[in-house]
């Protein structure tokens, strides 16, 4: 009898935990999140447009990096450039069926943060903040240290207080190394507008340093 009611608790079968899955069995939701990373920007953009707001997370992961580090690069304000991402994402889904294709999708993404960062710096008052590394000595020799740093402010509050076209201009030539044609598009201006900013800013910050210097 002892012999019986052992067999019959080793053969008992384990049932699974109420809402767990089972073995093979696939997350519907790990799936679905799958596939929208095996599509294109062109045909997320196409599901979102058709009513699927999920496609839209999908389009945020692999621009929402990009997009704070131009508004970043633009305003030199970690608080501000969040805000202005993440009005950018905002605006870009409430905005998404005038989005015609003609252009790439972070194409247009990029012209919405801009305008974005150039309203917000239109109210506000010309930022000297930091802006990144763009002159690194490499030496120990506090003297010297002192003095490039010294250097990195300069041209930091340089570029704070370029016109507001012009450092646009700039940050998207200079500093994410786009050529004159992808800033053109996202700024909606002709290429010679474009040459005429970037070499207006460069001269400007030319100037503005040798004054400094």
């Amino acid at each position: 009898m002892a012999r019986a009611k052992a067999r019959r608790t080793r053969t008992k079968k384990v049932q699974p935990a109420r809402g767990a899955e089972s073995p093979g069995r696939v997350n519907p939701f790990a799936e679905k999140l799958s596939k929208y990373r095996q599509l294109s920007d062109a045909e997320l953009v196409q599901l979102v447009k058709a009513g699927e707001p999920e496609p839209f997370d999908e389009l945020v992961r692999r621009h929402s990096m990009k997009i704070h580090d131009l508004c970043y690069k633009i305003l030199r304000n970690y608080d501000d450039a969040r805000d202005m991402a993440q009005e950018t994402f905002i605006k870009a889904y409430r905005k998404i069926k005038k989005f015609h294709g003609r252009s790439q999708f972070s194409t247009w993404l990029y012209r919405i943060a801009v305008n974005n960062c150039l309203n917000y710096l239109k109210k506000q008052r010309p930022t000297e903040e930091i802006y990144e590394e763009m002159v690194s000595s490499g030496k120990d020799d506090p003297v010297e240290r002192y003095r490039s740093k010294k250097l990195k402010e300069m041209i930091y509050a340089a570029v704070g207080k370029l016109p507001t076209v012009q450092r646009a201009v700039f940050t998207l030539r200079t500093l994410e190394d786009m050529s004159y044609q992808d800033v053109s598009e996202i700024l909606k201006k002709p290429v010679s507008t474009i040459k005429v900013n970037h070499h207006l800013a460069v001269k400007n910050l030319r100037n503005y340093m040798k004054a400094k210097i």
